[in-house]
């Protein structure tokens, strides 16, 4: 099992109304939860994180509300190469990282709803925005492809993400034409 959503193309979805925001700290417990639910690790670790997040002015954070529930999370953080990185390291920039779904929300168009804020907040700030994936994750590659999200490398490194080598594909996609 790969941990990541069966990718249905075609599947319909039911119609539910969701509403996508940035995060406020009473949603972060949940949003730790999903995490952990994906990663493992400390809740309560990934929770300290997020408050972190949360108070940099450079990071975002997206929660999708149904019904006063949050049902989904993502985030946006920037990345600057340093001089002592190695030459594969991933570029400057920004970076969409994190979107999980709650399993039973999946096949709502969450994903899309939080990816298309995340997009819209970094082309506030910058002219690309990067994601990383796991070749694995047909789910979020599709996903992506219609925010025009191309291809950059197989071969990189991202500092504190634990990448298997060839396992994960980087992407880049351009913001000026939105």
């Amino acid at each position: 099992m790969s941990g990541f959503a069966e990718y249905q193309p075609g599947v319909s979805r039911r119609s539910v109304d969701v509403v996508v925001r940035p995060a406020e700290i009473a949603d972060l417990q949940v949003c730790a939860d999903l995490i952990v639910s994906r990663t493992g690790g400390s809740a309560a670790d990934r929770r300290e994180r997020l408050v972190a997040d949360l108070a940099d002015p450079d990071r975002y954070i997206a929660v999708a509300v149904v019904d006063g529930e949050v049902v989904g999370y993502g985030g946006v953080i920037p990345h600057e190469l340093s001089p002592d990185d190695p030459p594969t390291t991933a570029p400057s920039g920004y970076y969409l990282i994190g979107l999980i779904v709650s399993p039973d929300w999946r096949r709502h168009g969450i994903g899309e709803l939080l990816t298309r804020d995340r997009i819209r907040w970094t082309a506030e700030r910058a002219d690309a925005v990067y994601y990383f994936a796991n070749q694995a994750n047909s789910v979020i590659l599709e996903l992506n492809k219609q925010f025009g999200f191309t291809e950059v490398t197989r071969d990189f490194v991202f500092p504190g993400a634990p990448l298997k080598p060839g396992t994960c594909v980087l992407l880049r996609a351009g913001l000026n034409d939105r």
